[in-house]
């Protein structure tokens, strides 16, 4: 049987750090909403401590979803511990997630702190928000440039604390997914009963495999923002790793329980209320997704969906016809062929070589064609001498 993985998906708190992005409380509770309508066991909802407005968006959710636990971020301070709690105290499911730095980096630039009192602030921490819930989390910020001894030091510390899940964080995409591996391994190795979250983000391009290797080697949740948001190039993307562990359950042994026809609605309602589209080919939602602009391609697809495409358009939440064909320059007669007869146009095998090639002689001339441009071209192989009377008398009429 497959080992289901939890999510702690943080498009309302990671993603809404993307530079340019900005929602208002009402937009926030809309988006948990239709998270924890599709199953998502966690949502990170925000860091309470930032300001009032934050803090009473996270407290709107709070009130108003029983459906997924609500969780606030906090540093190791206990300002923020108490604010963070204050924010969530009242929601059905209620987590808490403190962090701190741990790498030679960070603990020097940013904190001004040696390893001895990292460790203290983890362990505190931890203590502090076991004082009001049993579900405290703790991610160790920039885990993978973090000396391989203090990782294990921390993540004993904030254990024996009675910590619930802890958080390896690739936060400036720096690992390879084999070195993310191990240290889940190393971990484990360690502490067996250590229960890992993976927080991976994309600077490399490889957010989503460090993920997914992360979970083969044992974590247990993977945190994910929908449509790739996130600080600089995004985190691991929502629908990439749910999409990947669906598809190759079978192979991985991982699965969800997460509803994927909701995927696409999701995906575009947060793109709408962030105001930042996915790029036209971005994996699982982008526009581009499930459309082909090859002809061997566009001529496999008509005959068999399953020829060039993994998955199905309905398993997102998309009409399951909807397999774009684009009419283009590399395209084929299969092609041209299926988009008229959406036109409501039944060419004969010579109307459609004309067609074709008048296709092909406007592509030489625009990037793009328009569906006024493919109905004068069905109309002109359909009746070509009507097509030339039309142009002549178009050139006499242009001519006075």
């Amino acid at each position: 049987m497959a080992r289901i993985i939890k999510f702690f998906e943080t498009t309302l708190r990671d993603g809404e750090q993307t530079p340019g992005i900005n929602y208002f409380a009402e937009e926030k509770l809309e988006i948990a909403r239709a998270l924890a309508d599709m199953g998502f066991d966690t949502l990170d909802c925000g860091f309470a401590i930032s300001g009032e407005p934050e803090f009473e968006a996270i407290r709107l959710i709070a009130r108003n979803v029983e459906n997924a636990e609500i969780c606030s971020i906090a540093r190791c301070y206990p300002d923020d511990i108490d604010r963070a709690w204050e924010s969530v105290k009242d929601a059905a499911q209620s987590a808490i997630h403190p962090f701190i730095s741990t790498s030679p980096l960070h603990r020097e630039v940013k904190l001004g702190k040696t390893r001895a009192e990292v460790l203290e602030m983890a362990r505190t921490a931890v203590a502090r928000g076991r004082g009001y819930t049993a579900n405290v989390d703790f991610a160790l910020e920039d885990t993978t440039r973090t000396e391989h001894d203090f990782i294990l030091e921390v993540v004993g510390a904030v254990m024996r604390e009675g910590v619930r899940f802890v958080s390896l964080c690739d936060t400036v995409g720096y690992a390879l997914p084999w070195e993310f591996g191990a240290l889940v391994d190393d971990v484990r190795r360690e502490y067996p009963e250590a229960r890992i979250s993976a927080h991976c983000h994309d600077d490399l391009g490889l957010a989503v495999a460090n993920a997914l290797t992360a979970l083969q080697h044992g974590a247990e949740r993977v945190d994910t923002c929908f449509n790739g948001l996130g600080e600089r190039a995004g985190n691991a993307a929502t629908e990439d790793v749910v999409m990947a562990l669906r598809t190759r359950h079978d192979d991985l042994g991982l699965d969800v329980r997460v509803d994927t026809t909701k995927i696409v609605p999701t995906s575009r309602l947060i793109a709408r209320l962030s105001g930042m589209q996915p790029q036209w080919t971005k994996s699982i939602v982008g526009a581009n997704a499930f459309a082909h602009g090859g002809g061997i391609h566009q001529d496999g697809v008509l005959k068999d969906a399953r020829t060039y495409e993994i998955m199905r358009p309905a398993d997102i939440g998309l009409p399951d016809a909807d397999h774009r064909m684009y009419v283009g320059k590399l395209s084929g007669r299969a092609a041209l062929n299926a988009q008229l007869h959406e036109l409501g146009y039944d060419l004969a095998p010579d109307q459609l070589r004309r067609a074709f090639t008048l296709v092909k002689n406007m592509l030489g001339k625009k990037k793009t064609l328009e569906e006024m441009d493919l109905r004068h071209c069905a109309e002109a192989a359909i009746n070509p001498t009507a097509a030339v009377e039309a142009l002549t008398s178009e050139a006499a009429t242009a001519g006075e």
